[in-house]
């Protein structure tokens, strides 16, 4: 038998933040391993075959949080990846009224907001300069090393929101139905209630974020989300990173209090003073670590999933969707209005579907054709909130959902059902356990930081909304090269 393996550091999952870790420890000239136990790399963004010459990401095609600095850091440009579309506007589209189209131009948006509400449409620049520059504020304490006090204005301002919930906060600003219902949609993020108080964080961290250079933007990129798996994986080969799929890791190897290395399910050890983990919590903490290690307070913070979760359903259609005139490459949200939401919710605590259910689409072929075979169009959709858990499982509640999801949308674009060739619905996994306040306004390092020395966080719940980022995997990265 070969003797064990030793690395600089090793990374534990393949996924968006994984690969990040590892290509920034590669480029620093670290030996590092990546382990992966899925037989291709790139977690929700790896292809998934729905065969007839079609796949899909498991995760919905948009981006919206993407770290800026891995772009130019990694200089991912270099191994292919380019937006298709930078800037989606937000289309509110309900049943038998006019739809609101949400863009970056906020004179326009006024516009399309003043038939459903004169005084909305006057207070929407108020709103979004606000909700920017609140947003703005918040950055330094979600991902920056030293965050600087907050000014006195801005630190009551986010005080009242992290006091109320974000219905009540949009409650605040406006009175039309259609306008809350098309932004409610974001603060629903992770299995967050818009009753719950400090839900409107889940807002003002959307609006944080920054693509291809604009504030709070949306992008989907070229190639769809495989194309940013398969970047990573190149920067970080090019680097001189290491992988190995259909390696499961068994067990983090402890030496006395810090971590030593992993143990493979094939009872292989590789061996490094530093491992980072980019799987969930729970499988990081609890499955992976010796029992024990955790001290109470730890245990019981990593250990309370949501209970509500959302699915990606995924339509290919004959001809492209007509939708009242609207853009097609949008953000579409079918909602009524917020009490939909909620009733959704209550549902979902109850291990049941609602009878309305939120939903956001996109048609991605709109700006990318070549993900799908020609003449084809993909519609995507992310319905939230579900049951985490639904009663009788999601067998019996996937057939259920795709219908109800059809019949939705069928009211609002002509023919749609009958132009569906193929439906696919990817139900939750349990990838995330979900947000809760507590996550949204902790400063990065108490979520990457671990109660073990050597041993950094870079999962899905390392972000304070979980969200194809890469950002937790270049800090977790820095933090142990540096730490």
């Amino acid at each position: 038998m070969s003797a064990p393996v030793s690395y600089d550091a090793i990374v534990i999952g393949g996924g968006v933040n994984g690969l990040a870790a590892a290509a920034y420890l590669a480029r620093a000239r670290k030996k590092v391993l990546l382990l992966e136990k899925r037989d291709g790399l790139g977690g929700r963004c790896a292809p998934v075959d729905l065969g007839e010459g079609f796949s899909a990401s498991r995760a919905a095609p948009v981006l919206y949080a993407l770290d800026p600095r891995l772009l130019g850091d990694l200089r991912l440009s270099r191994f292919g990846f380019r937006p298709a579309g930078r800037e989606l506007p937000l289309v509110g589209l309900r049943g038998g009224a006019k739809q609101i189209v949400l863009s970056r131009n906020v004179h326009g948006t006024a516009a399309s907001i003043l038939p459903h509400s004169s005084a909305d449409a006057a207070a929407w620049p108020r709103f979004r300069a606000k909700l920017f520059e609140m947003a703005r504020a918040m950055r330094p304490l979600w991902w920056e090393a030293q965050a600087p006090p907050l000014d006195g204005d801005i630190r009551e301002d986010i005080a009242r929101i992290l006091s109320a919930g974000a219905s009540a906060w949009l409650d605040s600003w406006f009175k039309s139905e259609a306008l809350k219902a098309a932004l409610c949609f974001d603060a629903t993020a992770g299995g967050l209630s818009l009753a719950e108080p400090g839900s409107a964080m889940a807002l003002l961290w959307r609006a944080a974020q920054e693509m291809s250079g604009l504030q709070g933007a949306a992008m989907i990129p070229a190639g769809g989300l495989p194309a940013l798996a398969a970047a990573l994986v190149a920067a970080a080969q090019d680097a001189g990173g290491e992988f190995r799929t259909g390696a499961s890791v068994e067990e983090i190897v402890l030496d006395e209090d810090r971590a030593a290395g992993v143990r493979l399910r094939s009872g292989e050890v590789c061996f490094a003073p530093v491992v980072l983990s980019a799987v969930s919590r729970h499988r990081t903490f609890y499955d992976l670590l010796p029992p024990g290690v955790l001290g109470l307070s730890h245990a019981a913070s990593s250990d309370r999933p949501s209970p509500l979760a959302q699915a990606h359903v995924l339509a290919v259609l004959t001809n492209a969707p007509s939708i009242g005139g609207a853009p097609l490459a949008s953000r579409f949200i079918v909602a009524e209005k917020a009490e939909t939401y909620i009733s959704a919710e209550l549902a979902a605590r109850n291990g049941e579907m609602g009878d309305e259910l939120p939903i956001e689409f996109t048609v991605p072929t709109s700006l990318d054709a070549f993900i799908v075979p020609p003449g084809q169009h993909v519609l995507s959709a992310v319905v939230r909130p579900l049951p985490r858990e639904p009663k009788g499982g999601w067998d019996r509640l996937r057939p259920a959902l795709g219908a109800k999801v059809i019949a939705a949308i069928d009211g609002l674009i002509p023919n749609f059902s009958r132009d569906i060739a193929r439906i696919e619905v990817l139900v939750p996994d349990d990838a995330d356990a979900g947000t809760d306040i507590a996550r949204l306004t902790a400063p990065y390092t108490h979520r990457v930081h671990t109660p073990v020395s050597g041993l950094f966080f870079c999962g899905p719940e390392a972000d304070p909304v979980s969200a194809i980022s890469g950002r937790a995997g270049r800090i977790a990265a820095q933090m142990a090269m540096c730490p």
